[in-house]
């Protein structure tokens, strides 16, 4: 039978059979490896919704079990083995489908449970709003911590490093305290809550970390395919809450060009830095020098007249 073709009853039904096969063929396993008990706690552990679960949460819910930490380490140790959870980093563990194998959790739990605090951001944040077509091949995030969890490390198609729980890359970017705000918690499932930087907080790090976004022509291209789902004051409001002189500038520059009129850009001429800066760090600084913003046109690709 070909990929895409529909199964037959007698195919579904094979299929059927296959798959609980496969699922009594591991659940033996797990009792050979974790032992029932081990069966029961994940049982347990998904009745709290923790898909995504912390040693003490297990440590947790052994106890209704009369369960001993000691035990209850031992127990996730063998659960691992059997391939019925997967260790995220040390004392985080996610469930995992019995059939698959891999964790039933979205990404981005996992993601947002290696280093805590953390929030869903950049390339990842965008592409979950609708703003960008890409499809990132890394979760991003945002973390206060430079203090990165003992998992697999390789880097991204851009040479950043990149941590790997099976066979997904996350990458962190260390920001300010000052500079985490803007968080939306989102359903990404229906059994997921994950806290990711809203539309406008999200769109702010396209004009600021270039070595995430390589220029500003992805500010440029969200906003003039994007502005009506923009709320421009929130976005004025945040690039003025930041405190970047340069990023502020870009902002309001953007925002002019497209049309929105002065007036709800004046909160962003307080926080204007000295001096002339590139719209694209990334081009060489030559073009016309724009008093209003206090930039340097180099962007050969845009009407800047």
């Amino acid at each position: 039978m070909s990929l895409g073709q529909p199964l037959s009853h007698t195919g579904l039904s094979n299929l059927l059979q296959w798959q609980a096969k496969q699922h009594n063929h591991i659940m033996q396993r797990a009792a050979r490896y974790g032992d029932p008990i081990g069966i029961r706690l994940l049982t347990a552990l998904e009745g709290i919704g923790a898909e995504v679960f912390t040693t003490a949460e297990a440590v947790s819910e052994g106890a209704g079990f009369r369960l001993s930490p000691s035990h209850v380490h031992s127990l996730l140790h063998r659960l691992a083995a059997s391939g019925l959870i997967t260790r995220a980093k040390r004392g985080v563990y996610a469930i995992n489908d019995p059939v698959t194998r891999v964790p039933r959790a979205h990404p981005f739990a996992i993601g947002v449970a290696l280093v805590t605090p953390s929030v869903v951001s950049h390339w990842s944040a965008l592409q979950h709003w609708g703003l960008t077509e890409q499809i990132p091949s890394t979760v991003t995030l945002s973390s206060l911590s430079r203090t990165f969890p003992d998992v697999s490390l390789e880097d991204t198609s851009d040479g950043r490093p990149a941590w790997v729980v099976n066979d997904v890359s996350y990458e962190f970017i260390a920001i300010k305290p000052s500079r985490f705000f803007g968080v939306a918690p989102i359903w990404v499932n229906e059994r997921n809550r994950i806290p990711i930087f809203d539309r406008e907080r999200a769109l702010l790090d396209t004009f600021h970390h270039f070595r995430i976004f390589g220029s500003l022509s992805v500010a440029l291209e969200i906003l003039e395919d994007h502005l009506a789902e923009i709320d421009v004051e929130r976005l004025v409001a945040y690039a003025a809450r930041i405190e970047i002189g340069t990023v502020a500038k870009r902002v309001g520059w953007t925002l002019e060009l497209l049309g929105v009129p002065p007036a709800r850009l004046e909160p962003l001429r307080a926080v204007l830095s000295k001096g002339d800066a590139p719209l694209d760090p990334g081009l060489p600084a030559r073009g016309r020098h724009n008093p209003a913003w206090h930039v340097i046109e180099n962007l050969a690709a845009y009407d800047v007249r």
